[in-house]
């Protein structure tokens, strides 16, 4: 006999009739005994914001890399066909299945005998609370990864086992057994579609590695006399031709993090600028030492004054976390925070804190600006929009041309407000980055 499917699903919200959506979905079958045969696990695109990351950690820019659940509905259905349907609060998770087969054009048979729920069967065979966490304390089964799909199914697996154990006569399975053999899925065609796990967007080494390969582009036509190839990095790198690399790069920093989609927006604009890794490298370095300039000029207005000048100073400045941290997103190591807090400190010291690393504008916000949040914050959405005020801002219920930041719960948020601001070129920051801007309010200017 199939024996059963445990499903556990992650989401946005509460209510797919107020549009929230599925973030991710697991699989564990198990047979007649309670045996683990198989499983089966995968973000899913929901096309909209992630709610509380806060709670499930799925991470945006894992879900951009994700399929849509349309298109994982035929590995699904394969692996629900003829068995029972089991997971903890079934009442839930049948609810956002109905609801995403109905998108996806699947006529949604998910007869109510043919689930089944351990919660609900918890107060027949346990006493306390019948959360997952503590069923699982109560009878020793493992619960890792909570809020994690995969993790909370292999739990209600193990729950639906020991259930098996200990009642293994209770007609309820005899029952559930039945309906399911009743119910005829509509398969739609096999699709060849990798499911995508947490940390996806991670895997792949860092992000400057994709200008070591060349971009996927149409076969075009070569000019007269260009020979058998044509090189798509330009002869000459000039100022001009990085300008728009360091516009982006400047907002990309607000934050200190290079988010998942200004990655791939940075490396386009390299791209098209003709710049090689080594000469991204190179800006990267100089941007550094900018950042190293500003950590220095923070130090010598506040606790250092004319201490600036003394040799621990250097040593300070090398140990600097901010540096670290943005060195690290900008592929360099240890050494160049060296070099670029060295830069910044000669500077200094022949009276010129930019000689022979450069200019650029800081962001800056005044008074009046208007602000945008999206996303499920760790602070209330009127605790920020009270903090937005407080500092002279105006927090906006939507995005336009007038905006001009957008502070998200992440950074590489699917929220129509986050791709709005992207489509205008409108920074977007994370809550903490935020966070710094305004406690930072009473200086002219505010920069990561």
């Amino acid at each position: 006999m199939p024996g059963f499917a445990v499903v556990d699903l992650e989401t946005t919200g509460f209510s797919p009739r107020l549009g929230d959506r599925v973030a991710e979905v697991a699989v564990v079958l198990v047979d007649d005994a309670g045996r683990v045969e198989d499983e089966w696990c995968t973000l899913v695109n929901p096309g909209r914001d992630l709610g509380p990351q806060h709670v499930h950690g799925i991470a945006a820019a894992d879900v951009a890399l994700a399929p849509a659940f349309d298109r994982v509905v035929p590995a699904l259905l394969r692996l629900l066909d003829g068995r029972v349907l089991v997971a903890h609060n079934a009442s839930f998770d049948t609810r956002f299945l109905r609801a995403e087969l109905g998108r996806a054009g699947v006529a949604a048979a998910i007869d109510p005998l043919a689930c089944l729920c351990t919660q609900q069967l918890a107060g027949r065979w346990l006493t306390g609370s019948r959360s997952l966490a503590a069923c699982c304390a109560t009878v020793g089964v493992v619960h890792d990864g909570v809020h994690s799909a995969l993790g909370d199914a292999r739990a209600t697996a193990g729950l639906l086992a020991h259930y098996l154990d200990v009642a293994r006569e209770d007609e309820c399975w005899d029952v559930a057994r039945a309906a399911a053999d009743g119910v005829r899925w509509t398969l739609p065609p096999a699709l060849d579609v990798e499911p995508v796990q947490r940390g996806a967007s991670r895997l792949h080494g860092h992000w400057l590695a994709a200008l070591d390969r060349p971009p996927v582009l149409a076969a075009t036509a070569l000019p007269d006399g260009a020979g058998g190839r044509r090189s798509s990095r330009s002869a000459t790198v000039t100022a001009g031709s990085t300008d728009e690399y360091l516009s982006l790069l400047d907002l990309a920093l607000l934050d200190r993090y290079v988010s998942h989609t200004e990655r791939s927006a940075l490396v386009d604009a390299a791209r098209r600028a003709g710049l090689s890794r080594s000469d991204v490298e190179r800006l990267h370095r100089d941007h550094l030492a900018l950042l190293a300039g500003d950590v220095l000029d923070v130090a010598v207005s506040s606790a250092l004054g004319e201490r600036v000048y003394e040799t621990g100073v250097l040593g300070a400045l090398t140990e600097d976390p901010t540096l670290h941290e943005v060195a690290g997103q900008l592929g360099l190591d240890a050494d160049d925070v060296v070099a670029a807090s060295q830069a910044a400190l000669g500077a200094r010291l022949v009276g010129d804190a930019r000689v022979g690393v450069g200019h650029r504008e800081r962001f800056v916000l005044v008074p009046g600006d208007e602000v945008v949040l999206t996303g499920s914050m760790r602070r209330t959405r009127p605790a920020w929009e009270d903090a937005v005020r407080r500092a002279g801002l105006a927090p906006w219920a939507y995005v336009t041309r007038r905006t001009r930041l957008v502070v998200a719960a992440d950074p590489d948020s699917l929220s129509t407000k986050a791709r709005t601001a992207r489509r205008y070129g409108i920074p977007i920051v994370t809550e903490d980055a935020f966070a710094r801007m305004l406690r930072a309010s009473d200086m002219d200017v505010m920069t990561a």
